[in-house]
C-alpha cells in the first residue's frame, strides 16, 4: 500500500484553489533540495525535522552531503534516509547534488548562491532570510524549540512554491525574525532554563500533540507527563503528524503509546481514552490532577471537557481557517478567560454522527458502533452516489470516517486538514507560552495569538489580550469551580499524586 497523501493534498489544493488531482500532479513534478551547516547549534535537528516535513509531500527530495569542512556526517545521512523511508519507502531521499531545476532550502547563515531561502534557529526562535538578505549575528545557540520552528517555517516557504499559491493569497517575507516565547522580541533573547514537567497533561495526541512531543524530545525535557487520546495511529496520520511511521500505522499503535515511545527521557503516563475518562480517573485518584494542560484537540466539545479539569493554566493550540493554514494559541484560566470563553458551543449545528449519516446514508445505529470496521454488508441499501463515497473506506473503523469523508471535498464540507508544518508552529506557540509563563517572562492577562502560515507571524498584529466572557460558566459558577479544585487538591495530597 502506498503512502496516503490525501490530507496534505487537500490542504494544498484548498490553499492553491485547484483540484486535488491538479495539485498532486504538480507536487510529483516538484523538486526540493536541502543543504545545511552542521556545525551550527540546532542545525542538525532542524534538518531532521525539515526532511521529514518535506517527505510528507509526494515531491522529489534531495540532500546535499556537502564537501570539505561543511560535509554532513555519514551516520546523519543514513539517519535522514531511514526517516524518510519510514514515511514513504517508494520515494527515497536522494543524497547528492541536485539535478535539474529545484527549490533550494538551506539550514544555516551562509547559504550557497543558488539557495532561495535560508533559515536557522536562534535560541528558541527562528531567523529566515531570502536570497540577497544577510543574517545578523545570532544571539544564542539554537534549541529544540527553535529547531522545530525553523524547520516548520522553511517548510512553509517551500509550500508557497511547490503548491503554486496564486498571487494575493500569500506573502514572501524576505526577512523574518520570530520567537514564540517572547513574540515581540528578537530571537535568542529568551534564555530562561527549561522548567521540569510537573503535573502536566498533554491533551490530544494528534497533529499538534505530536508536534509538542517532538519539541519536548528535542528540548530534552524531563519530569512526568500524562498524555490522553482515545485513538490509534492510522495511514493518513503519517503525512500530517510530526512523529509516527508507516510501520506504526500498520500496527495501529495507540497514539498515547506512540508519544510514550518517543519521549524516552520523560516519565509518560499514557491514558487511552477521552478527556472525560481522564477526569473520572483524576477524581478517583488514579492519575495526577494536572497543574498545567497543553492542549492539541480538534473539537469545541473536547476543549470544553478539557476546561472541566480546571487546571491552573491551560495552553490550547489550534489549526484551521479556510485552507487549514491558520494557527492559534489560547491561554486559559479556571477563573477566566477559559476555553469556553474562546470556543462557544453551537447547539444548532448537527453532530459529527449526524453529518456522517447525511454524507453517507449509513444508519445512526451503525455509526454508533464506531470501533467496528466498515464492511461490504454496510453498503447494502445505499444509493449509487452514497456507495461511491463509502466503498473506498471499507475496512476502516466507522469512528474515523467523519474526517475521511472531509477528504472527498463534498460541497459544504467543513473539515479542515492540518499539515505537520502548520501544526508544528501551533505547537511552538504552546511550548513557548509554557516557557514564558512558567519562568515569569510573560505575566498579566491571558492572550490569544493567531496567524496564517501563508503570511507569517506579525507580532504587532497577531496578539490579543483576552478577558472572561461575562455569561460564561467560569464567571457564573465560581464557587462550584473553587470547590472542585479544592476537592481535587485534597485527593492529590491524600494519594501523593
Amino acid at each position: 500500500m502506498s503512502t496516503d497523501y490525501s490530507r496534505s493534498v487537500l490542504l494544498g489544493g484548498r490553499a492553491a484553489g485547484v483540484t486535488n488531482g491538479a495539485l498532486l500532479a504538480r507536487l510529483r513534478n516538484s523538486r526540493v533540495h536541502l543543504s545545511a551547516e552542521a556545525h551550527l547549534p540546532g542545525s542538525v535537528e532542524t534538518l531532521r525535522v525539515l526532511v521529514c516535513n518535506l517527505r510528507r509531500w509526494p515531491i522529489q527530495l534531495s540532500v546535499d552531503p556537502g564537501s570539505r569542512t561543511q560535509q554532513l556526517d555519514q551516520d546523519l545521512l543514513e539517519e535522514l534516509t531511514a526517516a524518510a523511508a519510514g514515511i514513504d519507502p517508494d520515494r527515497p531521499l536522494r543524497i547528492g547534488p541536485v539535478h535539474g531545476e529545484a527549490l533550494h532550502l538551506h539550514v544555516g547563515t551562509r547559504p550557497p548562491a543558488d539557495a532561495s531561502v535560508a533559515g536557522v534557529p536562534d535560541g528558541h526562535g527562528v531567523r529566515l532570510r531570502h536570497r540577497g538578505h544577510r543574517f545578523p549575528r545570532l544571539n544564542a545557540a539554537g534549541t529544540g524549540l527553535g529547531a522545530v520552528l525553523a524547520a516548520a517555517t522553511l517548510t512553509g516557504e517551500a509550500f508557497k512554491t511547490v503548491a503554486g499559491l496564486p498571487a494575493g493569497t500569500f506573502v514572501r517575507r524576505p526577512v523574518l525574525d520570530f520567537c514564540p516565547v517572547l513574540p515581540g522580541e528578537q530571537p535568542g533573547l529568551a534564555t530562561a532554563s527549561l522548567p521540569r514537567l510537573d503535573r502536566v497533561l498533554l491533551g490530544g495526541c494528534g497533529a499538534i500533540g505530536t508536534g509538542i512531543a517532538s519539541i519536548l524530545g528535542l528540548l530534552r525535557a524531563t519530569g512526568e507527563l500524562a498524555v490522553v487520546d482515545k485513538e490509534v495511529f492510522e495511514d493518513p496520520n503519517v503525512t500530517s503528524y510530526s512523529i509516527g511511521t508507516r510501520a506504526d500505522a500498520a500496527a495501529r499503535a495507540p497514539k498515547v503509546d506512540l508519544i510514550a515511545t518517543h519521549l524516552t527521557q520523560i516519565d509518560v503516563i499514557p491514558v487511552q481514552g477521552t478527556i472525560q475518562d481522564y477526569i473520572e480517573r483524576v477524581d478517583a485518584g488514579a492519575v495526577p490532577w494536572p497543574r498545567l494542560v497543553l492542549g492539541g484537540l480538534d473539537s469545541v466539545e473536547a476543549r470544553h471537557d478539557l476546561q472541566r479539569l480546571h487546571a491552573d493554566l491551560t495552553l490550547d493550540g489550534s489549526t484551521g481557517g479556510p485552507a487549514g493554514t491558520t494557527l492559534a494559541l489560547h491561554e486559559a484560566l479556571p477563573t477566566g478567560p477559559c476555553l469556553r470563553c474562546y470556543f462557544t458551543a453551537d447547539h444548532t449545528a448537527p453532530s459529527a454522527e449526524q453529518r456522517l449519516h447525511q454524507a453517507t446514508g449509513l444508519p445512526l445505529q451503525r455509526i454508533a458502533r464506531g470501533e467496528q470496521p466498515l464492511t461490504e454488508a454496510d453498503l447494502e441499501g445505499l444509493t449509487d452516489e452514497q456507495r461511491q463515497t463509502v466503498a473506498p473506506l471499507v475496512g476502516k473503523p466507522v469512528c474515523g470516517l467523519i474526517n475521511l469523508i472531509g477528504l472527498t471535498g463534498e460541497p459544504g464540507d467543513t473539515y479542515r486538514p492540518s499539515a505537520a508544518f502548520v501544526a508544528q508552529q501551533a505547537a511552538c506557540l504552546v511550548t513557548g507560552a509554557w516557557i514564558a509563563r512558567s519562568s515569569g517572562l510573560v505575566t498579566g492577562p491571558m492572550r490569544r495569538i493567531e496567524y496564517d502560515v501563508r503570511f507569517g507571524p506579525r507580532p504587532d498584529q497577531m496578539t490579543d489580550e483576552r478577558l472572561p466572557s461575562p455569561g460564561c460558566g467560569c464567571q457564573t459558577d465560581t464557587r462550584l469551580i473553587s470547590r472542585i479544585r479544592a476537592t481535587r487538591g485534597a485527593v492529590r495530597q491524600a494519594r501523593g499524586l
